[in-house]
């Protein structure tokens, strides 16, 4: 069978707004699809030829909601070499959003490919794929996004909150005072904007990359991909002044609408994050309706360099904003701390605001476990530890859930296959290797984390740092040795699995083979006498007199 020739594709882009003079801008590109597009950012349809055989007309035209824009149709080849402003239409929109540090973004991305993606986000406010979903005003709000929050102690400790870009600004001026300078400091940034990345990147010098390892979140890439980044070498990790840990944070949700609520929350991020649902089990397991969202958290800490004491310690966190819709998995982990003695007086029992993850880690950091509240800690680099320690909760809350589902695996793969197939056994073996795929991920964030506090925080001699994050290493290596527990188990459950469908398959095989045995004896029977009745043309007015020639001739062969 002969095969129809394609035409090359040749993509033509007319935009009327780019540079702000009316002119028309011509893009070509070839691809083996045998498609011809034609955008127009004025219009709002795409239309394709394609020479595609005598049996379809070779002319179409694709409707689109949204006209496709520059950021979307480009993959890392062509970004490369792409102009930066293409986004930007007027000169007050890119006064509003190349300051000095973009602008220095900018220019080193020629020389380190990968910042480019951060250039674009900065350009864009949000990650570059939602661009061309991005209403004016969303955008500008996207941009001056502030929420920034101050831990910092001299002789007690204290937090503040920023909101706008005025607060912060009025903040960041403020340190150039000597007595301000002397406090130590940690700053909570919730969600990045390009203010935010623009004045604490100018402020503190932050290297590009610590910005750009906290928006993404992909767990593998494409050939084509934009926001490919690659891990760094073991050994410019340890020299790094910064690093960053995924996580993943299970949530239960009722129903429906508030699992639709809670992804539509996080596509508010500037960042990109996403809530990957499990997909309800069975019925008798979980409440119709009901599903459990798995939402994969990055958390990034920067500690300045080269600076004295005199200067005070300073150290930024990014962290995610907390998705309000759905409820914390069995309620969350709960207080780190030991219930209160029955002597302690009802009104000075505290506990944290669950629910808001950097209201709880302020609360834990000014409340450390066998301290007075507010109480300086012993050295500045234990202020991120509680973090961590909350970081650690969650893992262990997912190692509780995936225990779960395993568990329900092993209990309808004991109740017999047979039963099994009446109840969707084709969804649990799916589950089965969903879980399987996901360990690996789960335990490559976390030996990950392991390594990169190891290498900034243990140490042989024993120092309040090192003993605080001892601690917190301890934990971790416990829920790497939990997912390694886990997924050699998942791995057990697959072999007996296929081993019982095996065997299921073959009880199957069997009943077939004897009811097939049946339906030849009676084939056996029947068909000679069939045979005979159709030799002789019997039919129903056959007279009744010589119906023995027919029986002594048939019975015989039969």
């Amino acid at each position: 069978m002969s095969r129809t020739n394609l035409a090359p594709l040749k993509l033509v882009i007319t935009n009327n707004s780019i540079n702000g003079e009316g002119s028309s801008v011509r893009k070509d590109s070839k691809s083996s699809s045998g498609i011809e597009l034609q955008v127009s950012e004025a219009g709002s349809v795409l239309r394709a030829r394609q020479r595609i055989g005598p049996w379809r007309s070779p002319h179409a035209n694709l409707h689109m909601e949204e006209d496709p824009h520059d950021f979307y149709l480009g993959d890392i080849y062509a970004r490369i070499s792409r102009p930066f402003d293409c986004f930007l239409s007027t000169q007050a929109e890119r006064e509003e959003t190349i300051g000095p540090y973009h602008e220095r973004v900018r220019d080193i991305s020629k020389g380190w490919h990968h910042l480019r993606y951060l250039a674009d986000f900065m350009t864009v406010s949000t990650v570059p794929l939602r661009c061309r979903t991005l209403t004016r005003e969303d955008r500008h709000e996207r941009l001056n996004r502030v929420n920034v929050s101050v831990v910092e102690y001299g002789d007690e400790m204290s937090s503040k909150d920023f909101r706008t870009p005025d607060d912060l600004d009025e903040f960041l001026e403020s340190l150039n005072c000597e007595e301000a300078t002397q406090k130590n400091r940690l700053l909570l940034v919730q969600d990045l904007s390009t203010c935010m990345i623009e004045k604490l990147g100018s402020a503190f010098d932050i290297e590009p990359g610590f910005f750009r390892s906290h928006i993404g979140d992909y767990t593998w890439l494409n050939t084509r991909d934009p926001q490919a980044e690659l891990p760094d070498l073991k050994a410019f990790s340890v020299k790094s002044n910064y690093f960053s840990a995924q996580y993943v944070s299970p949530r239960y949700f009722e129903n429906k609408d508030q699992l639709n609520a809670a992804k539509a929350q996080a596509e508010s991020f500037n960042i990109l994050r996403r809530v990957d649902h499990d997909g309800r089990f069975k019925d008798w397991s979980d409440m119709p309706g009901s599903d459990v969202g798995l939402v994969r958290n990055k958390v990034s800490l920067w500690v300045r360099p080269n600076k004295g004491s005199d200067q005070g310690w300073l150290g930024i966190l990014l962290v995610d904003p907390t998705i309000d819709h759905g409820f914390p998995l069995w309620s969350g982990y709960g207080n780190f701390h030991p219930p209160p003695s029955i002597n302690t007086p009802l009104e000075e029992v505290t506990f944290p605001a669950y629910g808001n993850s950097v209201q709880e880690f302020i609360f834990w950091t000014l409340n450390r476990a066998n301290t007075e509240p507010n109480t300086p800690p012993t050295s500045p680099n234990v202020l991120p530890s509680a973090f961590f320690v909350m970081i650690g909760a969650q893992w262990i809350l997912m190692c509780e859930y995936i225990n779960t589902r395993l568990g329900q695996v092993e209990w309808e793969t004991e109740l017999g296959l047979s039963n099994l197939y009446a109840q969707d056994f084709d969804h649990t073996l799916k589950t089965l290797l969903m879980w399987r795929r996901r360990l690996p991920i789960y335990h490559s964030f976390v030996e990950r984390l392991i390594s990169r506090l190891s290498i900034r925080f243990e140490s042989k001699d024993s120092t309040p740092t090192s003993e605080a994050w001892k601690d917190v290493l301890t934990n971790f290596e416990d829920i790497l040795h939990r997912l390694e527990v886990l997924h050699c188990r998942a791995d057990k459950i697959m072999a007996v699995s296929m081993a019982v469908t095996a065997r299921e398959e073959s009880k199957k095989a069997t009943q077939e083979s004897h009811a097939i045995t049946r339906v030849s004896y009676l084939a056996f029977v029947f068909v000679p006498l069939n045979f005979w009745a159709a030799f002789f043309s019997m039919s129903g007015e056959f007279p009744v007199r010589t119906y023995w020639i027919y029986g002594a001739i048939a019975v015989p062969i039969t």
